[in-house]
């Protein structure tokens, strides 16, 4: 058994593949267990994944078999990935925040609504709740671009490779089932040229390839 399980979605998703994106790139062996939506055996909300890993219903959880602590922490003492001194730290996660109160909450209803409210609720969505989280998630890729286009090397925080293009990266990525509702990243460059670069990182195909089913 490898040292660490890191529970996933059996199909894509923006979420769980950030955590195997850190483990690439420190060198850890993982073994990923995928989970379905919905209830049920081998579901996120089975009871067996509730009562044993996270009560919450979500993921990804990671599993340490030695010891529960942030592998960012306990195997990259140097702070590479998250920072190594107070001011390295408070700058990435500036931008986890901005992931996970922004780009990830208002992406994620846009295609919510996009493609599963109707089969869930028997109504098509409102055109104004479309328009709403369109407006804020295009709001949110202008934000990153002007920043990308002037950070250092091309990252998004400290000039290197940290765990925030580790939490950004793959909403960027996923928001290709959005389809023409967003605009093109042809229209936002600096974006397009971080996307590439991250995508051709091989430690980045390689998570991608062991955490996320491909698009059926």
């Amino acid at each position: 058994m490898a040292p660490f399980t890191l529970y996933t979605h059996a199909g894509p998703g923006p979420n769980p593949v950030k955590v195997a994106m850190a483990l690439e790139h420190l060198g850890l062996d993982y073994d990923c267990v995928p989970l379905g939506f919905g209830k049920g055996k081998g579901t996120v909300k089975d009871p067996e994944y509730t009562s044993k890993v996270n009560p919450n219903g979500r993921v990804p959880a990671l599993i340490d078999h030695e010891i529960t602590t942030s592998p960012s922490l306990r195997y990259d003492p140097s702070g590479r990935l998250a920072g190594n001194t107070v001011e390295e730290r408070a700058t990435v996660n500036q931008w986890l925040a901005w992931q996970v109160s922004g780009l990830g909450p208002y992406q994620g209803q846009l295609v919510w609504f996009l493609i599963f409210h109707e089969g869930a609720h028997g109504e098509k969505p409102n055109s104004s709740v479309i328009s709403r989280y369109q407006a804020e998630v295009e709001r949110l890729r202008t934000v990153l671009e002007r920043h990308l286009a002037s950070a250092e090397n091309g990252f998004v925080a400290l000039g290197r490779l940290t765990i925030a293009d580790f939490a950004i990266f793959p909403w960027l990525k996923g928001s290709v089932l959005a389809g023409s509702a967003l605009k093109p990243f042809s229209e936002y460059p600096a974006i397009e040229t971080y996307i590439k670069k991250l995508d051709a990182l091989p430690e980045v195909q390689a998570a991608y390839k062991k955490a996320v089913p491909p698009m059926q």
